[in-house]
């Protein structure tokens, strides 16, 4: 009897999504950077591969862009009893090989685990940045008199498209949103508000939460509105939400370098305690 031989399928020609939930539930080793989507979504999209001997997965890996052309590792997962280094080089150099990247395309990678970091950094890829994490556990920020010129209201549904375009132009590079993503993390958000000045919104803030933890996942002001108490406004409002007693410690990310973002975040109470990612990028030639 002739064993199945390992095969590199796309989630369409492997055709069994049952094998692929099955998967997705075993104590695999695991890198996600999901953004509020699920893994078989992503995988569902391209460039995205699986690496299977039969109907048995050894491992999955997607590149799936969003926005175009930023191309984040958005899940891997290898069976514990395989070699992780081997899985990936054949997964990502199946991908290098079947996808057309562009001159303009950001293949990139936000590594929380110390073996994907190790991974990478011998794979060929690049260190291009470093994201901090800062910590507030209180106290409250004060309670100051209601700015006249700013008002902070729930985001709602409708605000949706204008909170989009704040976005887009408030990001570049590794830190674009699409609007479709912009939308779900909206529709997943545990709080959610903007700030109209001039009778228009002019910036914004999504937080999600879990049992004990909440979490500033995206925090944008116009350009031409910065500097004028609008995202601190926005921040003091959030940790007020969030001052109930299940919530123990509220955190942000932001990039090594702005020191802008940090400077309002330490204004507001936020620490950096020491803890960081670093991104890799992949050179595209």
């Amino acid at each position: 009897m002739t064993l199945p031989a390992e095969t590199v399928s796309t989630f369409d020609e492997f055709s069994n999504s049952q094998a692929v939930l099955d998967f997705l539930k075993n104590q695999n080793r695991t890198h996600a950077h999901l953004d509020w989507r699920s893994p078989l979504e992503w995988l569902r999209r391209s460039p995205s591969l699986i690496l299977h001997t039969g109907i048995k997965i050894n491992g999955v890996l997607s590149l799936a862009p969003d926005p175009p052309h930023l191309h984040w590792v958005r899940f891997f997962s290898i069976r514990q009893e395989c070699k992780y280094s081997y899985v990936w080089k054949t997964l990502f150099s199946s991908i290098m090989e079947r996808y057309l990247f562009e001159a303009d395309d950001l293949i990139a990678a936000l590594c929380y685990q110390n073996w994907m970091e190790t991974l990478l950094q011998t794979t060929g890829w690049q260190k291009a940045q470093k994201v901090i994490v800062l910590l507030w556990r209180g106290p409250l920020p004060p309670k100051m008199e209601k700015e006249k010129d700013i008002q902070i209201h729930k985001m709602k549904l409708d605000d949706l498209s204008r909170v989009s375009q704040i976005d887009d132009l408030s990001f570049t590079s590794f830190w674009k949103f699409s609007q479709t993503t912009i939308t779900l993390a909206f529709e997943q958000s545990a709080y959610s508000t903007v700030a109209v000045m001039e009778g228009k919104i002019v910036g914004f803030q999504i937080s999600t939460a879990d049992l004990y933890r909440a979490h500033l996942t995206r925090l944008a002001v116009l350009p031409d509105y910065r500097n004028r108490n609008i995202g601190a406004n926005l921040v003091r409002n959030m940790l007020w939400h969030f001052s109930v007693p299940w919530i123990r410690q509220v955190t942000v990310n932001t990039q090594y370098d702005n020191q802008a973002s940090i400077h309002l975040y330490q204004r507001t109470g936020f620490e950096y305690l020491g803890e960081s990612f670093p991104i890799f990028q992949f050179p595209i030639t």
